[in-house]
């Protein structure tokens, strides 16, 4: 697929997001006066990580905030099962979203506030992180992370996936806006209408399956807190997840019910913290009694709500009620998790806004599961009948949890189109790089390869070493046995006209974006992709002012020879040649551009194996016409040194035993073409 495009759409938006991002801040910091959480990391948001080369090529899990990570539980429990906990990095919006991430896995997990969506705060982010692709639950598509990630050729995954009509309209409305996103992104839906609006607005057929709601496999908490003797003998009526016009409808409705049934109790759970003291101010205003959570007020029988102003409890009520209400659907919010209550064995009633996941409230609606209420006036009698017969009414709890058991299976389907979207990968091999700094000098090593006490004198070490060709014919690689490993060493050097002005210098640049340390992440992540290239052991930056020097050491392919000495010796069998194009087809179908594809950089091992060295500013990108120019520049570098050596085993009919290997080649066009 060919590199993306800003539309002028993109590009009106950008400038809105540049212009918007200080009130954005400003707001986050005027809304910290209340949750000190929004105040934090503020840096973050503009794509300012610290530096951890460990996560580089891992996975960015991005969950908004507290539904989208409870949602995503069982996804990431199924990760961790592949991935190293250091390899995944998740994302919130919102600080409740982070509270809810370190309740359930502590420091296992690395959070980052996820960056705004301008176009220098996410290449920040992208830069700093450096992952392989992108995880997106739920609804979280913004344009310039998807546009981003297409530049970089990331695959990006939108899993439990769910689209209303009215979401799908806006997209419609502006469709110059993710003209790049669709056809780029792949689609794991939690309902079959989600994926078919996915569909129509440009996502690939093949790229879209339909998976399941992963909510459906979010399992309760196994021990049940149990109640104290004065709720025990209360009818708990819970209200989870409310906002204002919830609360509303229930403060309205309440008085009358409590007429009717004196020992039924509100327990009113806010969706959002920031409210809390809101809604006990309303309840002081209507003359409620009432007991807050967080003080430990005791409920007595005059008490009429329990304010649960605490967050992380909603389960334990919901498991105690006697009737659940899923809020955000009678505000007009589009309502919250109906799964919660059914996956404890409980019915809930809901109100008449539930575009947020409209196929789980209709399915659960129609199983009887769920009661549909529109108002106070509905709210009253919805909750006295289901007081008045409670038998009736746990049956349809029973039906609840049939409708969750039914459904299960969504993690493992889910896991099954993230596998196949990020392709072969072997997350093993994404062990942790130690850091280290020695005066200026910054280090990245692999401990396995090279000690820390080590890494510093490595570059000057005075053992023996051997020299060896390398593919500019600077000499400037060399060989080093260091504990049982061979290393081969390479300090980075100008070449062309710039190395008559600076040799071996280049101008100053953060230490992650040198040239040793992106070749050394980039190997790091090829590896991961069990690709034919060297693994990397350490790599050095060193400032001199404005400027730096660069140096890298990779582990020693044994046994090798590059394609230049093996022409010089005796012309490789077809079956080589075939190997050679195989190696770089490989190389490219991983979008792995090589800026310097010349013979020199090519080896064959003694087992036949090809292999591709020298990732000297090199990359990941989008497109396919470079392909052709990548291999028509190795075909020139062979007859350069068929011209320039005597003997070199080469004559133009073995071309076509390496295209045959390499497979349909790239027209320059960026179609393919099996002509050799």
């Amino acid at each position: 697929m060919n590199p993306p495009r800003a539309t002028t759409t993109l590009r009106a938006y950008r400038l809105l997001s540049r212009a918007l991002a200080p009130l954005l801040l400003g707001w986050l910091w005027w809304r910290g006066r209340r949750e000190p959480g929004y105040r934090e990391r503020l840096a973050e948001r503009l794509g300012h990580l610290p530096i951890e080369p460990s996560r580089f090529g891992g996975l960015w899990l991005h969950a908004a905030s507290v539904g989208e990570v409870q949602a995503a539980r069982p996804l990431i429990e199924a990760l961790l099962r592949d991935w190293p906990e250091h390899a995944i990095t998740v994302t919130t919006q919102t600080p409740t979203g982070a509270a809810a991430l370190r309740a359930t896995w502590g420091d296992r997990l690395a959070h980052r506030y996820a960056p705004i969506d301008t176009p220098g705060a996410v290449r920040r982010f992208l830069d700093r992180l450096q992952p392989q692709a992108l995880v997106l639950v739920e609804r979280e598509l913004w344009p310039q992370w998807l546009f981003a990630c297409a530049e970089r050729a990331l695959p990006v995954l939108l899993v439990n996936a769910r689209l209303s009509e009215s979401s799908a309209r806006s997209y419609r409305r502006w469709p110059g806006l993710m003209a790049h996103a669709w056809p780029r992104l792949g689609v794991a839906a939690a309902d079959a209408a989600s994926a078919e609006r996915l569909r129509d607005l440009g996502v690939a057929a093949e790229h879209t399956a339909v998976t399941g709601n992963l909510k459906f496999d979010v399992a309760p908490p196994e021990q049940a807190e149990p109640l104290s003797p004065a709720l025990q003998a209360r009818h708990l009526v819970v209200a989870g997840s409310t906002h204002e016009g919830d609360e509303a409808a229930w403060l309205d409705a309440w008085p009358g019910l409590r007429e009717h049934h004196p020992q039924a109790l509100l327990v009113l759970v806010p969706r959002h913290p920031q409210r809390f003291d809101a809604v006990a101010a309303e309840l002081q205003r209507r003359g409620l009694p009432f007991a807050r959570r967080s003080l430990g007020d005791a409920v007595s029988d005059r008490t009429a709500v329990l304010l649960i102003d605490a967050m992380g409890e909603l389960m334990h009520w919901y498991r105690h009620a006697s009737v659940c209400f899923v809020g955000g659907t009678i505000a007009p919010v589009g309502g919250h998790n109906p799964l919660e209550p059914m996956a404890l064995g409980q019915a809930f009633l809901f109100g008449p806004h539930t575009a947020n996941a409209q196929a789980l409230f209709d399915d659960a609606q129609a199983a009887g599961a769920g009661l549909a209420v529109h108002d106070a006036a509905t709210l009253a009698p919805a909750v006295h009948g289901a007081l008045r017969e409670p038998a009736a009414w746990a049956a349809r709890g029973a039906v609840a949890r049939g409708l969750v058991d039914t459904n299960r299976g969504a993690t493992e389907r889910t896991l099954a189109v993230v596998r196949a979207r990020l392709g072969e990968v072997d997350p093993s091999t994404l062990v942790p790089v130690l850091t280290d700094t020695h005066g200026s000098d910054t280090l990245w090593h692999d401990p396995r390869t090279v000690r820390t006490e080590r890494a510093s004198g490595l570059f000057e070490s005075d053992a023996t070493t051997e020299h060896l060709a390398t593919g500019s014919g600077r000499g400037q690689a060399r060989l080093v046995h260091l504990d049982g490993h061979g290393l081969v060493l390479r300090h980075y050097r100008r070449g062309g006209l710039m190395a008559r002005l600076s040799e071996d210098r280049f101008w100053r640049e953060p230490a992650h974006l040198s040239r040793a340390m992106r070749e050394f992440a980039l190997l790091r992540l090829m590896r991961s992709w069990r690709l034919p290239v060297p693994a990397p052991a350490l790599a050095r930056h060193r400032p001199h002012g404005l400027v730096y020097s660069a140096d890298i050491a990779v582990g020693l392919i044994e046994g090798s020879r590059n394609l230049v000495q093996r022409l010089q010796e005796a012309p490789p069998s077809p079956d080589d040649w075939a190997s050679l194009g195989h190696a770089i087809r490989a190389l490219h179908d991983r979008q792995v551009f090589h800026a310097d594809l010349n013979a020199h950089n090519l080896l064959l091992d003694m087992q036949g194996r090809a292999w591709v060295v020298d990732f000297d500013k090199c990359a990941v990108r989008p497109g396919e016409a470079w392909k052709a120019d990548n291999l028509a520049r190795l075909q020139r570098s062979l007859r350069k040194e068929a011209a320039r050596l005597q003997p070199f085993h080469w004559d133009e009919s073995q071309w076509a035993s390496l295209i045959a290997g390499y497979g349909p080649t790239p027209s320059a066009g960026g179609t393919t073409d099996s002509t050799p």
